[in-house]
């Protein structure tokens, strides 16, 4: 009867601990399965929520209002009147003095400019039994080059903005006379724009590249040459962006930049071969971007020389256009407006003797 009584004991114990067991196996899944969705699942399909990144995204999706006078860029009379704009990501005072900068600079290559400009279209067809091998390649260069004396203190800031995104934007006053004995600084400036689009057979490739290259020397000043420079690459859909400004390299977020404006653009029967670019990489990345692709696109217009080259074989066909330009240039804007984050630009050229 003892025994009878401990067996009785056991199981009742047994029976009570069973569904606690149970309960926490339960718990024990259903904390994974949260885990795997908050840490897998959701990062992979994009619907993880960090709560900071959250609040920035639905603070970036209200548009950044420009102020009016963003939309007159350059006024090349004397005294001239140019805007610019700064990385994002800066302090106030250094994204002023980078934009500044680069107002200079603008005005430097848009007044001055010599421009180098080489394209190269390949085509080669290669034939071997049942099977040909057909590629082409297209490569186009242009080199934008422009070294002017100045006067540094002939440069007067006139306004200035500064985005939520920390981007800097000025609009100078630039009283320039070429003839000056005043014009003992110096400042340099270099524009590149690659395009490559390659195709073989049913394989294509674009790798597009900009780089805005800035020296400016300030003779009265004991500090070194100050050195800009803002790499912009293109590969397909991905990209990649790099900003040095004197010492420091600038590092560039990904984020939704959106901007609007009170005035009234919109897009028109005109502007059906108007070139735009996408404000999603800052303002700096689109203006820079526009000018470059313009001044590709003008030089090519201008007078050039074409070069032939071609090979026939029996069972290959290779040949190659090659087009140089090189002519002193200076240009002004046809139109400047902004249509649904994007800048749309159009330069005109003219050569100069």
């Amino acid at each position: 009867m003892k025994y009878f009584a401990v067996l009785i004991t056991i199981l009742f114990f047994s029976n009570s601990i069973l569904p606690a067991q149970e309960t926490t196996s339960s718990n024990l899944i259903d904390k994974d399965k949260k885990n795997y969705e908050e840490n897998v699942f959701n990062q992979e399909f994009d619907e993880y929520q960090d709560t900071t990144n959250a609040k920035r995204n639905l603070y970036d999706r209200i548009p950044e209002k420009l102020p009016d006078w963003v939309f007159n860029p350059v006024d090349f009379s004397n005294p001239a009147r140019v805007v610019a704009y700064s990385d994002p990501n800066m302090e106030k005072d250094e994204a002023f003095k980078q934009a500044i900068l680069r107002a200079k600079a603008i005005f430097a290559l848009m007044n001055y400019s010599t421009i180098s400009n080489i394209t190269d279209d390949y085509t080669n067809l290669h034939e071997s039994g049942k099977y040909s091998l057909y590629s082409t390649k297209f490569q186009d260069f242009s080199l934008s080059k422009a070294t002017i004396p100045y006067d540094n203190s002939g440069i007067t800031l006139v306004d200035t903005f500064y985005t939520k995104y920390n981007e800097g934007i000025v609009l100078i006053k630039f009283n320039y006379d070429s003839d000056s004995e005043k014009n003992v600084d110096t400042l340099e400036v270099k524009g590149e724009h690659l395009q490559v689009f390659m195709e073989k057979n049913f394989r294509h490739e674009k790798i597009e590249f900009f780089n805005f290259f800035i020296k400016d020397n300030i003779a009265n000043s004991d500090s070194a040459d100050l050195i800009s420079q803002y790499n912009y690459r293109v590969v397909n859909r991905e990209y990649d962006i790099s900003s040095i400004y004197g010492e420091k390299l600038i590092i560039f977020e990904g984020r939704t930049y959106n901007y609007r404006t009170d005035l009234e653009f919109a897009r028109d029967s005109t502007d059906s071969e108007l070139n735009t670019f996408r404000l999603t990489r800052g303002l700096w990345n689109g203006y820079v971007s526009g000018i470059l692709s313009n001044i590709t696109v003008l030089s090519k217009q201008l007078a050039s020389q074409v070069k032939n080259t071609n090979d026939f074989y029996t069972l290959k066909n290779e040949g190659l256009i090659r087009t140089v330009a090189r002519n002193k240039v200076s240009f002004d804007f046809n139109d400047f407006k902004m249509y649904e984050n994007q800048f749309c630009v159009d330069l005109n050229g003219q050569i100069r003797f």
